[in-house]
């Protein structure tokens, strides 16, 4: 917002020094027209005299040099005298050309109000007082206020450029008619686009708001290559990255990522770590671990358990079981959390080490918080098979049977089970 400030008093500026420029003997206004060209609506000429032009121009330059008492009082002289409507309101235009300079924008906005206030003044002036009027309330965050003075604005400026339409986009987005702001913005956007220039980085990322808050994701998407491709920086991959998360489109997601990190632009954990979750998600596990040995290598990755159990899946979908024993060790260590030991124990049942594999079962059930509870179940009831003892591993699938998703693979080692001790008896007996 403090940015978009400053842009707006260097524009605010520049309106309310607009008369300045004109001629010192005799200023006369320049007759506008309001309407179409076969409905001119012409208003009557008005003229400055020279005296009146010189105090005006004395209290400017007072203002400049900081005089501001001086400049009022400058102003104030003139109360005293009789004065037509023009020079009437070039008197409240420099009233409000003082206090800005002062910073009193509510005083600048009385000031300018003032202005409007007089009769038959030149359109150039008024059109010129409504834009600058605009854009003091907007300083003020008046934004409702900033609304009137704008659209009246529109109403009666022969053509309007890209900026007048951001100005409106950004008061309307203020009060959150994003509806309204939509349009605007993208007139500024397509004004220049058809000039053949780039269109404001912060036009781009005005109009990435408004695509957001209306959860307008495939319009975003879009926004956010312009804005990666004209401005190229990291926070607009990273968002790219994820609108094509939300959109459910993991190819286009990695594919982002992928660009942003052969750039040098993937510079944070969250960063990094997402790009190798986005890798895991496409079964390249192996580039994944690289990618978080390396940010852990560097200390950009915190060795922390989150982090070390995502190390600890992409090692063991990569199939290197040593290296995912030693992180998911690591990890259970520092979390204690069921699902850590539960992986650990999956590491070891792949490496048939039948002991660890049910110590580490034992604790993940014991833990708890498990998102499947009877995974868990099945993989010790599968190890206690393995291990002969097979009244334990019954108990173990008996207990998976109570989760309506495990019935049906229970019930066939239960089967299998009771043919095996069948098996047994009967080997035993004749024996």
């Amino acid at each position: 917002m403090k940015k978009s400030i400053a842009l707006l008093n260097a524009g605010l500026m520049v309106f309310t020094l607009s008369f300045v420029s004109v001629g010192a003997s005799s200023v006369q206004a320049e007759e506008q027209s309001s309407a179409e060209s076969s409905k001119k609506r012409v208003r009557r000429s008005a003229t400055m005299r020279p005296v009146i032009y010189k105090k005006l121009d004395g209290a400017r330059e007072l203002a400049d040099a900081k005089k501001y008492k001086e400049a009022l009082e400058e102003l104030q002289s003139l109360e005293k005298r009789k004065r037509n409507s023009y020079e009437t309101a070039m008197t409240y235009n420099m009233y409000a050309y003082v206090y800005f300079n002062q910073e009193k924008y509510k005083d600048a906005s009385a000031a300018y109000e003032q202005v409007l206030s007089v009769d038959n003044i030149p359109e150039s002036l008024e059109q010129t007082t409504l834009y600058s009027l605009a854009k003091l309330y907007l300083i003020q965050e008046n934004y409702k206020k900033a609304l009137v003075p704008l659209n009246k604005w529109f109403t009666i400026v022969e053509s309007a450029n890209a900026e007048s339409y951001v100005l409106r986009a950004q008061i309307y987005f203020q009060i959150e008619q994003y509806s309204k702001a939509l349009p605007d913005v993208k007139k500024a956007i397509a004004m220049t686009k058809e000039t053949g220039k780039v269109p404001r980085e912060n036009w781009l990322m005005l109009e990435r708001a408004v695509y957001y808050q209306n959860k307008d994701f495939n319009n975003l998407a879009r926004c956010l290559q312009d804005l990666a491709t004209l401005y190229p920086k990291p926070q607009y991959w990273v968002q790219l990255a994820a609108v094509y998360s939300e959109l459910n489109q993991p190819k286009k997601e990695l594919a982002t990522l992928e660009t942003a990190f052969e750039q040098g632009m993937l510079t944070k954990e969250s960063e990094l770590v997402n790009y190798s979750q986005a890798l895991l998600g496409q079964d390249i596990p192996y580039k994944a671990a690289n990618i978080l040995v390396a940010g852990m290598e560097k200390g950009v990755i915190k060795e922390t358990a989150r982090n070390m159990s995502l190390l600890g899946d992409a090692w063991m979908l990569a199939k290197e079981y040593d290296r995912a024993i030693g992180v998911m060790t690591k990890a259970a260590d520092l979390s204690h959390e069921g699902s850590d030991y539960f992986k650990l124990a999956q590491i070891h049942t792949e490496r048939q080490e039948w002991d660890l594999a049910l110590k580490n079962v034992n604790l993940a059930i014991q833990q708890g918080g498990l998102q499947q509870p009877h995974s868990a179940l099945i993989l010790q009831g599968l190890v206690l098979f393995n291990l002969g003892q097979l009244t334990d591993a019954k108990g173990a699938f008996a207990k998976a049977r109570s989760y309506d998703a495990a019935v049906k693979t229970a019930d066939q080692w239960i089967k299998y089970i009771e043919g095996e001790e069948q098996r047994r008896e009967y080997m035993a007996a004749s024996s």
